[in-house]
């Protein structure tokens, strides 16, 4: 049985654990006073689960916010239709074909991800009914509870964060990064297909809306938000130089994560215990991946 945690009055964590990897993905859900909202919708794999365990909650699913079509963040979130057909999915312009035709993006996902996209499975439909587009600034009140709508590109280019009102929570996606509460550390969410200005420009979009928590789909929820934020700005300003450098200098992706252990005092400090976590370190080693392959494109455009 997945974990539900209460971590603040009606706002609920749910630890998925797909294939049995614990604090990878977690989705949130808010009881409004007139249903429950559902941020993100883990991967297919999960989605009994997801299921089941919003039925233990009190109330009836209503609303589901999902950041970006990536299969770890939306792939069960079909699954809530089965809870209530009328479940209305707010999703980036740029995703909302996605919903109903997931096999537009499940090949592509499968071969970027490799055994870690095998796991988490192909997604579910979503009826083009079900779907509501968003557009940057939106606020959808529901019950007691506001959600503000920040487009956050970069990661992909229709990823979006949400502002949930009345706590200030970030829900963030992969628009900042993976943080690992055991190693205190965040992997870069720099994975292909990147846009790397973008993705800056977001973080710097997200610190300026001054969040008090932030909520990490991979994998939890955390007080000073801004200061996380910040942080991250620092390192992947730092990562983007090295990236930059090495594929000048014409080192390879691998050469990369040892240049990138050697200057960055963080992961230095968890790289052995961050190699000893499976799913983890595919993640980071598909983020080197994903910023070598932005700057070496970067650099043939400019030759």
């Amino acid at each position: 049985m997945v974990r539900i945690t209460e971590i603040m009055s009606n706002v609920y964590q749910i630890d998925l654990e797909p294939g049995g990897f614990s604090n990878l993905v977690s989705v949130y859900a808010v009881n409004t006073g007139g249903g429950i909202i559902v941020f993100e919708g883990g991967p297919a794999v999960s989605s009994n689960d997801l299921r089941n365990a919003l039925r233990r909650l009190p109330g009836n699913v209503t609303h589901s916010f999902i950041t970006h079509v990536h299969i770890d963040h939306y792939g069960g979130t079909g699954s809530l239709t089965m809870l209530n057909p009328n479940v209305e999915v707010y999703v980036h312009p740029r995703g909302s074909k996605v919903l109903p035709n997931p096999d537009i993006i499940w090949a592509p996902a499968r071969e970027a991800m490799g055994w870690l996209g095998e796991l988490y499975g192909r997604p579910l439909e979503i009826p083009s009914r079900n779907t509501r587009e968003t557009r940057d600034g939106d606020r959808v009140t529901i019950g007691d509870v506001t959600v503000e709508v920040m487009h956050t590109p970069g990661h992909a280019s229709h990823h979006q964060s949400f502002i949930v009102e009345p706590w200030n929570i970030l829900i963030v996606g992969d628009a900042a990064g993976i943080y690992i509460k055991d190693l205190d550390y965040i992997i870069p969410t720099t994975m292909e297909p990147l846009r790397f200005d973008l993705y800056v420009d977001s973080i710097k979009k997200l610190i300026a809306r001054n969040p008090r928590y932030i909520a990490y789909t991979h994998h939890l929820l955390v007080p000073n938000a801004t200061d996380l934020l910040n942080r991250h700005l620092g390192q992947v300003d730092a990562w983007g130089r090295a990236a930059e450098e090495a594929v000048r200098e014409g080192l390879s992706v691998d050469d990369l994560e040892r240049v990138l252990v050697e200057r960055d005092q963080d992961l230095r400090r968890v790289y052995d215990r961050l190699r000893g976590m499976r799913a983890h370190y595919h993640l980071f080693k598909m983020a080197i991946d994903g910023l070598y392959k932005y700057f070496r494109d970067l650099e043939t455009k400019r030759k």
